[in-house]
């Protein structure tokens, strides 16, 4: 098993980071529900601290990803045949994993709330600017609703592929 992509595999290091972010972003799409189960027992701010730490993970994943994808760009192509939709796919997830957490970050800011990685502080608190806040959780919450799509988009693709075409991508990514 090499750390870099095959022709017709992914490294070891692009299936490790798709997976840990597959689960991160599906606990993070999920924090609403868990949100309420747990707010008996941790206070807003901790889970909210928790939810902030996860996402800014989430963003440095993305952005490790993008550059290790960069490095093995000539590595691994998909199938001809849906190259270009698969290219869109990825380009709008990758866009939704940028803009998730810029979107909560303005949120954030614009409460006044400050922003912690883990305990460390990122932003400290300051003004509100409710205009921020307003438009940043707005956006936040519709990108999460176009985020669940197209992560059900991508599992449906993948599905076809590999059940449908018969042409066994997810081989690459297992």
């Amino acid at each position: 098993m090499t750390l870099m992509d095959a022709e017709n595999r992914y490294g070891a290091v692009s299936r490790a980071v798709h997976w840990i972010m597959a689960v991160l972003l599906l606990a993070m799409l999920a924090s609403e529900v868990w949100f309420e189960a747990l707010e008996h027992s941790f206070s807003g701010a901790s889970l909210m601290a928790w939810h902030q730490s996860l996402g800014l993970a989430i963003f440095g994943l993305v952005i490790f990803r993008g550059l290790w994808r960069w490095l093995n760009r000539s590595r691994l192509s998909p199938p001809v045949h849906w190259a270009n939709m698969a290219r869109l796919g990825h380009i709008a997830l990758y866009a939704l994993m940028i803009l998730m957490p810029l979107s909560g970050l303005a949120t954030s800011i614009g409460e006044g709330d400050p922003v912690t990685f883990f305990g460390w502080t990122v932003f400290g608190r300051g003004p509100e600017v409710e205009w921020l806040e307003d438009n940043g959780e707005e956006v936040h919450e519709v990108l999460a609703n176009v985020l669940w799509v197209m992560i059900g988009v991508h599992v449906a693709a993948a599905l076809a592929h590999q059940y449908l075409l018969g042409d066994r991508i997810m081989k690459r990514m297992a």
